[in-house]
């Protein structure tokens, strides 16, 4: 089923689906805004790269704890809390920029204490799913909801970079603020879903990986992914100022690239899903890693708009198919502790290699980081297609 149809037919999933939507354009913003203050103020990828930890690291301890939670529980009280608290945190920011209250350490808090509350809504959104729509149409309703961290790409970086250079990037974060109010309505309508009283064998939160091996498999191949991706986060911005000699509206220009692409990636996941999840993925990592050598080998910016297009075409299936495998493999009543645990590791790889790119930046160029990045994805996914686990990865049940 086509995603568009699947919305028309599921209006709660289309509630959904729009609050996500705009939550996703203030966190493009917020994303785009908080890179910029940090290399303008530093002249450092590796303030990027703390400040993304600081995003992340809380998420090993809270994710699984908060996933364990979900299993007893009905998400949606913690979900909507979840997002009034990052509300008022984000505005936090902006508030204490006016009152020249705003050192580093304070947005490296701040930062922390979101990254901390973060898995109670994307753990719940994985939750929810599966009861919004039939088992069927769960890769098109996993790809819908990808949508929302995909599209807010095509059009949010671009605007970001006028409202920073109109604004200032601390008063640009007002408007991530404001977009967590969309979300949270959206939540208070989700149905309550169905909860079970603790089991005598549930598994504490980590050992849940022994009990779904080709599920931990997979994890561990996006792990790899995303870690090997981060240095790109770090590097990126100053790739853009010293190789292809543009700004922040250039930088703007490449991610709403790579979200045009993976938005027309997408729709590719209904003939994508027939195949076995492992080779999928790993030949989407082979794929994203040839895109961006030629990206780091980019003469000018235009072909490094288009290397990261066609980069995010690739890219564009690959959490629908992740998120629905794990879904049908994962018994439904463990879904809140998998995930959890799945959030806590998963949370802290891209950033990690952002960290490990900005201690690259100091010693080789942002040009050299970018082509480690690449061949490390190459080999990351010639690798995954020599796993036998992988190869089949079927679910166990």
């Amino acid at each position: 089923m086509g995603i568009l149809s699947l919305l028309r037919r599921h209006p709660v999933l289309r509630r959904l689906w729009i609050g996500a939507m705009i939550s996703g354009l203030g966190d493009t913003f917020t994303w785009m805004a908080l890179t910029w203050y940090l290399v303008e103020r530093t002249h450092s990828g590796a303030a990027v790269g703390t400040m993304l930890l600081c995003f992340s690291l809380p998420t090993v301890i809270t994710g699984g704890l908060i996933g364990k939670w979900l299993d007893r529980r009905q998400p949606r009280p913690l979900m909507m809390a979840d997002n009034l608290a990052r509300a008022l945190l984000i505005g936090l920011i902006p508030l204490f920029d006016k009152l020249h209250w705003l050192p580093l350490t304070t947005v490296y808090i701040i930062a922390a204490l979101m990254g901390a509350l973060s898995p109670a809504t994307r753990v719940g959104t994985r939750l929810l799913t599966p009861y919004l729509v039939p088992d069927e149409d769960l890769e098109s309703a996993n790809a819908a909801l990808g949508l929302t961290e995909q599209l807010p790409g095509v059009i949010g970086p671009a605007l970001a970079g006028v409202a920073i250079a109109a604004w200032g990037a601390p008063q640009t974060l007002i408007l991530d603020s404001i977009s967590f109010l969309a979300l949270i309505a959206a939540i208070a309508t989700m149905p309550n879903i169905p909860r079970e009283g603790p089991k005598a064998d549930a598994p504490k939160s980590w050992t849940i990986l022994k009990r779904y091996p080709t599920a931990a498999l997979v994890t561990v191949l996006s792990f790899v992914f995303f870690f090997a991706y981060g240095p790109t986060e770090a590097a990126l911005p100053i790739f853009v100022k010293e190789f292809l000699h543009s700004n922040a509206a250039g930088m703007g220009m490449l991610w709403s690239a790579v979200g045009v692409g993976s938005a027309l990636g997408s729709l590719g996941i209904g003939w994508l899903a027939r195949y076995p999840a492992g080779i999928t993925m790993a030949g989407i990592a082979l794929l994203w890693g040839i895109c961006q050598l030629g990206m780091a080998f980019a003469p000018s910016l235009g072909y490094a708009i288009a290397a990261f297009f066609f980069g995010g075409i690739a890219w564009g299936p690959y959490l629908a198919i992740e998120t629905s495998f794990l879904q049908r493999t994962v018994d439904k009543s463990e879904h809140g502790t998998f995930f959890g645990v799945h959030t806590a590791l998963l949370a802290p790889s891209m950033p990690l290699g952002a960290a490990l790119g900005g201690a690259l930046l100091l010693r080789i160029s942002a040009q050299q980081v970018l082509l480690g990045v690449a061949l490390t994805c190459l080999l990351g996914g010639i690798v995954a297609l020599f796993i036998p686990g992988l190869r089949k990865a079927e679910p166990e049940r």
